[in-house]
């Protein structure tokens, strides 16, 4: 009990602070037309084959997740308008012989919802664009817009009524701070203990802006 009262009085903690501050580094849209500004970093996941860039912001309390993930090989990441495409979409070009020259990504959206034991709506990445206005080694910015197919996650009956969806999550949270969970594991629809409902609709991301500085100075 002890234990699970530091868990939520630290997340309480963390959520102050993160709306108190004005974030250098920054992904921000209109979900549905309602506003969302949350801190951004660039994700360390591993991907074979080709260059891969991930940038995700976390807002925490609800957890709210924005995704922007670039697929490219190296050199071919430049200033421009790129498509967005789904994961079945990138699947399917993965399969055509490459060119060298594309740039493939994928915008994509979680947010955790009230349902028992923790739930979630996430937005799959569908089409739209994003463009690159300024891109280094080692920053990047940019617009976007985007339109997503709506899914919805809820907690495994079990883990529901052990309550360990709950408290998985909470743990989660205070260990990776501002929703850096999806640090181990690895992309924005991984939930733990959860099956996806066959109910869809709809997420549309609009007038999106990001900026990620990745050097060394920016973290100093």
């Amino acid at each position: 009990m002890k234990k699970l009262t530091f868990v939520i009085f630290a997340i309480l903690i963390s959520s102050l602070f993160s709306e108190a501050q004005e974030f250098t580094n920054f992904i921000s849209c209109k979900v549905d037309g309602k506003e969302y500004k949350a801190e951004a970093k660039k994700m360390k996941i591993p991907v074979s084959g080709f260059s891969y860039l991930a940038l995700a912001s976390f807002q925490v309390s609800p957890d709210v997740q924005v995704w922007l993930r670039f697929y490219y090989f190296t050199d071919s990441l430049k200033p421009g308008t790129y498509e967005i495409i789904s994961e079945e979409g990138l699947e399917n070009e993965s399969k055509k012989k490459a060119d060298r020259s594309k740039v493939w990504v994928l915008v994509d959206y979680t947010e955790e919802t009230k349902g028992m034991g923790h739930a979630f709506h996430d937005g799959e990445s569908l089409s739209g664009t994003v463009t690159i206005d300024k891109i280094s080694s080692s920053s990047i910015e940019g617009s976007f817009e985007a339109t997503l197919t709506g899914v919805y996650y809820k907690k495994r009956a079990v883990a529901t009524m052990t309550g360990s969806g709950i408290k998985g999550n909470l743990e989660r949270k205070v260990l990776t701070k501002a929703g850096g969970g999806m640090l181990a594991n690895a992309g924005p629809h991984d939930h733990d203990n959860v099956k996806k409902s066959d109910e869809t609709d709809t997420i549309v991301l609009s007038e999106g802006r990001f900026f990620v500085d990745w050097s060394k100075a920016a973290k100093e």
